[in-house]
């Protein structure tokens, strides 16, 4: 759909840190530098969600996934050129970007919940082993410099403060660890069609606080063609609050705070 393009681009500029000079060191980094990459905050990971892993010494190279790497829609443990690979629990895991300074990557959906031992590898020299934590979700929203969430219309343009949601539109916001889906994904491949979440029946988007109602949330699943990318595609309350904070919520689990949805506000009733 329009937009596409441009959503992909956003997405990877807000993951990718500033290349730096090539190096030869050994792989630094800690549990509390491995991070949820759309809310950039440590915590627990969650069953295909992207993440992104900070520290010194992770690469010789710069270099982000591209189509030569999907072979048959199969994501790459390992992007060539750079020997960087990231196992947890000693299985190889899909590399998203390299840098010397940041790695994403995609958490497998079949990794099984609770306290797991990652190490990251480049060019034969081994980082330390981490301790992460895996619960069943995650959930974090992608946003745009000024706080507000990465959120569009149906035909991909996108919701601004100059641009914004009306009360009653029916949106498509973007979100990562969602958790498990059904039909179940194993995050190795790209997803070909829609995958709604498990968690579906408990799942709750807030806007200050107060839950949309179920029944205007259409979907809330994998986005095809993109590896670890959500989508809810949720139509606003007629009584929409202006800009308000929006944060989704699984069980035991909500999204940061302080991030807003720009909304223009609702049209007085016609007296």
């Amino acid at each position: 759909m329009p937009g596409v393009a441009w959503l992909t681009a956003t997405i990877v500029l807000c993951l990718i840190a500033g290349a730096a000079e090539p190096n030869r060191q050994t792989p630094v980094y800690s549990a509390a530098s491995i991070v949820n990459a759309a809310t950039n905050e440590p915590g627990p990971l969650a069953p295909l969600a992207l993440v992104s892993l900070y520290g010194k010494g992770l690469s010789v190279v710069s270099r982000a996934i591209t189509p030569d790497d999907v072979r048959n829609g199969q994501l790459p443990t390992t992007l060539i050129g750079t020997g960087v690979s990231i196992a947890i629990d000693n299985i190889a895991v899909p590399i998203i970007f390299v840098s010397p300074g940041q790695v994403n990557f995609l958490i497998p959906g079949n990794i099984r919940t609770g306290r797991r031992q990652l190490r990251l590898l480049t060019n034969g020299k081994s980082g330390p082993d981490v301790e992460i934590r895996i619960a069943e979700s995650s959930p974090g929203l992608f946003q745009l410099p000024d706080n507000a969430v990465i959120a569009t219309r149906p035909d991909g343009t996108l919701i601004t403060a100059e641009s914004p949601a009306i009360p009653g539109e029916v949106l498509v916001i973007y979100a990562a660890g969602l958790g498990a889906t059904s039909p179940a994904i194993t995050g190795l491949m790209i997803p070909s069609a829609a995958a709604s979440i498990s968690a579906r029946s408990q799942f709750a988007v807030l806007l200050n606080d107060v839950p949309v109602p179920d029944d205007h949330i259409l979907y809330a699943g994998l986005t095809p063609g993109f590896a670890g990318l959500y989508q809810i595609n949720c139509r606003l309350p007629l009584d929409s609050p202006p800009n308000p904070e929006i944060r989704l919520r699984l069980p035991g689990q909500t999204s940061p705070p302080r991030l807003h949805l720009p909304v223009r506000p609702a049209a007085a009733p016609v007296q």
